[in-house]
């Protein structure tokens, strides 16, 4: 992550950029916020991360506004951006409803038998530092 953020000649960045112009939705899950953020594609805009990347996306992106209370996914304008890894089955299935309606997600959700209940539950840690700050 660390080598695409720093890339001197920005060739991801600029790709994901290009990208974003012709798109209706620019959306991303986990750590993939960092990579919109350093593009400037959250600029301004409310969006999650991973809770271990939080404090490097407020240090390092302070035009971003990171959603208060780890949401797995925000909507924003045409930015759909989401939690941690696993809260991109929820960001997809709302990238569904919005791009074909409710029925398909609900369609998709039962065809992938996605009705979590996990047998452990734990809370977010806070943190105050980041892998990408060591």
């Amino acid at each position: 992550m660390t080598r695409i953020i720093e890339d001197p000649q920005q060739r991801y960045l600029r790709f994901i950029t290009k990208q974003s112009a012709q798109s209706t939705w620019v959306c991303s899950v986990c750590e993939g916020a960092l990579l919109l953020a350093a593009a400037g594609l959250l600029n301004g805009y409310q969006a999650p991360t991973h809770w271990a990347f939080i404090p490097f996306m407020m240090q390092s992106y302070p035009t971003v506004r990171v959603a208060d209370g780890h949401p797995r996914f925000v909507v924003d304008r045409n930015r759909l951006t989401g939690g941690g890894i696993s809260s991109g089955l929820d960001e997809a299935l709302q990238l569904i409803t919005l791009l074909s309606g409710e029925v398909l997600a609900q369609r998709v959700q039962q065809t992938t038998q996605y009705y979590p209940d996990p047998p452990v539950s734990s809370d977010i840690p806070n943190v105050i530092t980041s892998p990408m700050m060591a």
